[in-house]
């Protein structure tokens, strides 16, 4: 059965932004794979074959970077957009690079508008209308990467990442985190926002009748509550990526000290997070060669090696010895997804939860199938966190759609059918609908 595109897309950012700023923990369908590690140790590399042999075996995958130096599109040899955009070359495979600053510019329009509006008419008293009229003029050219704190700009690559869980186009999204010092200090990002907060609402006692002079009840009130969504956005996120079920993180890293030392310090940091690192890569491993320097190396990098065994105990290791070339383009990434992974697996037919390759199992699972016969049709999807009682079916424009949480999704079917004619069973986290043709 054919999925038509106009169906077939979710509107997950809706979907996302209504489960965040409601309260409701995101239910994703997807897995959600993070490849993280010191930089220039090969993240990009790693992710982006990962991403490829993921697709070669029949899984619909979306390869995603928040590196502002669009490395990915590097790596791919393919213009990726801030948009998932599908990948030439291979079937399968969608990419899209985040822009921090345009995420910004989107997840906080609010403040910026509060800000850029927002002052009492009582300014002109104290200095004036030329001036009022300056200082508005100040606020309304600031753009979104000038309210770029630390750890913002991963925040907001995280809250635009996982919007795509919930889009039944993609069994799994491969994301190319940032530097691991980055992604530790995004997952400490609710305390810092808290305490900043506090900080500024000290301030504002302080200064009440001053400030509401200057900026207004409604405009403070404004900026309070935008500053509140985004923490309870950040929150959620966070939330997501310790459920073991939903998020699994590879480390990339090199047999060299800093780049060891600081792997072993990162599984450490990330394990108080909750946030489990099921496998191991060692990139660019001097190869067994007959040369006095080259022995020299290999000898020293396979100590450090030894030493992360010792330290990462029963994880999953993959090794990945040094290319004589660079490596970039479909081709070069795919034969790196065949050291990392082995030979592609057959492509998964049900949508129960399995491990793909070798050297380093990956579990994944499709999220999302239809199965046919000659009685009926049977829709598949993988829906985690969620209670029948919270399931509806309904009809949008004549079209069948599932409704949870007041969040609705067209399903992806041709054929019209009556809701009231549609089997709804919810059983280990699989939701089937059955169709009467």
């Amino acid at each position: 059965m054919p999925f038509p595109a106009e169906i077939y897309h979710f509107e997950a950012t809706l979907c996302w932004r209504q489960a965040l700023e409601g309260g409701i923990t995101p239910k994703g369908m997807a897995r959600l794979l993070l490849f993280g590690g010191k930089g220039g140790v090969g993240k990009t590399t790693c992710a982006a074959a990962t991403a490829i042999w993921l697709a070669d075996a029949g899984l619909r995958t979306l390869l995603v970077s928040s590196d502002p130096a669009h490395s990915t599109s590097d790596s791919l040899n393919f213009q990726l957009g801030n948009e998932p955009t599908p990948v030439a070359g291979v079937e399968n495979l969608w990419g899209m690079e985040l822009d921090p600053e345009v995420q910004m510019d989107e997840m906080l329009p609010k403040l910026s508008e509060a800000l850029s509006g927002g002052f009492g008419g009582n300014m002109d008293m104290f200095f004036g209308q030329q001036t009022k009229q300056d200082i508005g003029d100040e606020f309304a050219d600031l753009k979104g990467g000038d309210l770029l704190l630390p750890g913002l700009d991963e925040a907001l690559a995280f809250d635009r990442l996982l919007k795509h869980l919930e889009d039944i186009r993609f069994d799994v999204i491969v994301f190319d985190t940032a530097p691991t010092g980055h992604t530790l200090r995004f997952l400490a990002l609710p305390e810092i926002l808290e305490n900043w907060s506090g900080k500024i609402a000290r301030l504002a006692r302080s200064t009440g009748g001053v400030r509401s002079l200057l900026f207004g009840r409604k405009q403070e009130v404004a900026i309070q509550e935008e500053l509140d969504k985004f923490q309870a956005r950040v929150i959620a996120t966070r939330k997501i990526l310790t459920d073991h079920r939903l998020t699994g993180f590879t480390l990339v890293t090199i047999p060299e000290k800093m780049a060891v030392d600081e792997s072993v310090r990162a599984v450490a940091t990330l394990g108080e997070f909750s946030i489990q690192v099921e496998g191991a890569i060692i990139n660019r491993i001097t190869p067994d060669l007959d040369h006095e320097f080259l022995q020299n190396r290999r000898r020293a990098e396979q100590s450090y090696i030894e030493l992360l065994r010792g330290e990462f105990g029963t994880m999953a290791i993959a090794q990945v010895e040094l290319e004589d070339s660079d490596i970039h383009g479909i081709e070069s990434l795919r034969k790196v997804g065949l050291i990392l992974h082995g030979e592609k697996p057959t492509k998964p037919i049900g949508i129960s939860e399995d491990y793909f390759g070798k050297q380093l199992p990956l579990r994944l699972r499709r999220s999302f199938i239809i199965d046919e016969s000659d009685e009926h049709t049977a829709l598949k999807i993988h829906l985690p966190n969620i209670t029948r009682e919270k399931i509806k079916i309904i009809e949008i424009d004549g079209k069948l759609a599932i409704s949870i949480d007041n969040r609705e999704q067209v399903l992806p079917i041709e054929e019209s059918c009556r809701a009231e004619f549609v089997k709804v069973d919810l059983a280990d986290e699989i939701l089937t609908l059955t169709l009467p043709f």
